[in-house]
């Protein structure tokens, strides 16, 4: 008996075979745009198996609503019913991808992170995860009557007003070139719209814009590299605007939350540019006013594990089940 667990998200989907013990058997990574669609992708897993599994839980990168999902920035969709159908199994769940990170948190260790502030042991207690990939995603985890419990939403979507008048001007010219993502009558933007890999190219034209510079980049590497390597004005400000409206939010986060159990801060940007963690990311992280003492108590860690989609579902089963049987005893 197996067990399919997947994580598909705006660039890759992760698809896998777990064991009832939650080892995984098999995985295979796929592309998820312009390639096989998922449900193929599962089918051509269970071929592959010469059986069907037992359960399906899939983390996907997008507002799940009645049992479905389109992707955020993928242009798929797909609902239980037609996994359920695919897997020949009833017992088939779809979270949203951050739905499945805050799960993924219940058992990560210090092996999967870089301690930013506070503890390298990671202290029990509540637990927010901040991500920017494709997206932006956040979930939260606590625990309850014993249990884990996870608080799912669209957390990547909440509104960024700009901080400074240089910012202004720059978020100014953003909404210009991208009018939905405006919040309200005033400045304000959806935090996916410089926190991910889809809006950071839209501010990097922004800023470009502003500072009559070449706007030749087309993609969030070539960003951060540029800015890395000190090659582009533009492409230097925008990953200074990432990190510091990255780390206001995740302080956020931390407060609303109460995370004693830490902060941790994912996704395939920040795992992939680990350089940007720096003092002037602490300081905005830190930057609470009358509570800033309180937010530089919070433990914050990067965590580098990039299967925490598939880890996630991995847990959600295993807690479900823990449930089932406690019903049952």
């Amino acid at each position: 008996m197996w067990n399919l667990l997947a994580d598909v998200g705006g660039t890759h989907m992760r698809i896998a075979a777990a064991s009832r013990a939650g080892d995984i058997l098999d995985q295979k990574s796929f592309p998820s745009k312009g390639g096989a669609g998922f449900l193929s992708a599962c089918e051509a897993m269970i071929a592959e198996r010469k059986s069907t599994p037992a359960t399906a839980v899939v983390a996907a990168a997008g507002v799940v609503t009645n049992g479905a999902v389109r992707l955020t920035n993928s242009d798929q969709s797909f609902s239980e019913s037609d996994l359920a159908r695919v897997c020949a199994t009833a017992d088939v769940s779809i979270l949203n991808d951050f739905e499945a990170a805050a799960w993924s948190l219940v058992s990560v260790t210090d092996a999967d992170t870089t301690c930013l502030q506070g503890p390298v042991d990671i202290p029990a207690g509540p637990r927010v995860i901040i991500g920017p990939g494709t997206g932006l995603g956040v979930g939260a985890l606590i625990r309850a009557h014993d249990r884990p419990h996870v608080i799912a939403g669209e957390g990547g979507h909440i509104s960024l007003s700009p901080r400074s008048a240089d910012d202004l001007n720059y978020f100014e010219h953003l909404v210009r070139l991208w009018p939905d993502v405006r919040m309200g009558q005033g400045i304000a933007v959806e935090a996916e719209a410089v926190l991910s890999g889809t809006g950071l190219p839209v501010l990097y034209r922004a800023i470009a814009a502003v500072h009559k510079t070449s706007d030749d980049i087309r993609n969030a590497k070539q960003i951060f590299d540029a800015a890395r390597a000190g090659t582009d004005e533009a492409a230097q400000i925008a990953v200074d605007l990432f990190r510091r409206y990255l780390g206001a939010m995740a302080g956020d986060l931390g407060l609303v939350y109460g995370a004693s159990g830490g902060v941790f801060v994912t996704g395939g940007l920040a795992i992939s540019n680990p350089w940007i963690f720096d003092q002037a990311f602490l300081d905005a992280f830190n930057a609470g006013g009358r509570h800033s003492h309180w937010r530089k108590q919070l433990p914050l860690y990067l965590y580098r594990n990039s299967d925490f989609g598939l880890i996630g579902a991995r847990n959600y089963l295993a807690s479900r089940w823990a449930d089932d049987a406690g019903q049952r005893d």
